[in-house]
């Protein structure tokens, strides 16, 4: 009897864990719906093509991806309250800092984007092309870090892109990890979007959480 009811414990265990998610995952759409629009009528494949309106769809999600790393960061320390509740802090608190950091980070790559296209099509120049390349590419990959850092700790918009970018080049191999992850997902959202959707953005932050948890309980500690 004890067997059982133990048994049954464990199985509404994981189903709240499994509605959690899925709770997540529909707050960060339904806090999205221009960036979900963008990947199910245009896709990720466009984004390069598209790549102002990608931008302006994509701003949002600052906020919106604290709010999931939050979240997950309470589950893996099993301090986790409603799925509603966790998001909303995580996404609402000093909800203007983060909108801009995303605002920021989209300009950023904007530039660093145009500037690529001016030196390698318009006036090709070896030197600057690689430079921008190289920018480009440090902007996309601090992606992670930023929004980690944000959804965390108290910290003014600069110390946040310094901490990011300090993860970023300090820590290859979480930069590395962070990369395949987020590569993954998109790829999954573009072959399967339909039914990845309802999952993968939970999913994605939960394990960039915890792949990331070592390094941040160092920066505390």
């Amino acid at each position: 009897m004890l067997g059982e009811i133990f048994h049954i414990e464990k199985i509404m265990g994981a189903c709240e864990k499994i509605i959690y998610f899925l709770l997540i995952n529909l707050f960060f759409w339904g806090s999205n719906l221009p960036l979900l629009l963008f990947f199910l009528f245009v896709g990720i494949s466009q984004a390069g093509t598209c790549l102002p309106l990608f931008l302006l769809c994509v701003i949002p999600a600052g906020p919106a991806l604290c709010g999931v790393f939050f979240s997950m960061n309470r589950v893996l320390r099993g301090t986790e309250t409603s799925a509603w509740k966790d998001y909303r802090t995580g996404y609402a608190d000093s909800f203007l800092r983060k909108l801009g950091i995303a605002a920021i980070q989209a300009m950023l790559v904007w530039i660093f984007w145009t500037n690529i296209r001016l030196f390698t099509i318009q006036c090709p120049a070896f030197v600057p092309a690689l430079l921008f390349i190289l920018l480009f590419a440090v902007s996309l990959l601090m992606t992670p870090d930023l929004y980690l850092l944000a959804a965390r700790y108290e910290m003014s918009i600069r110390d946040i892109f310094k901490g990011a970018l300090v993860l970023c080049i300090g820590q290859p191999l979480l930069t590395f990890g962070n990369t395949v992850l987020l590569a993954f997902a998109l790829m999954l959202l573009e072959i399967q979007a339909g039914i990845c959707i309802l999952f993968i953005v939970s999913l994605y932050g939960f394990v960039v959480v915890f792949i990331n948890q070592k390094i941040f309980r160092m920066i505390e500690e």
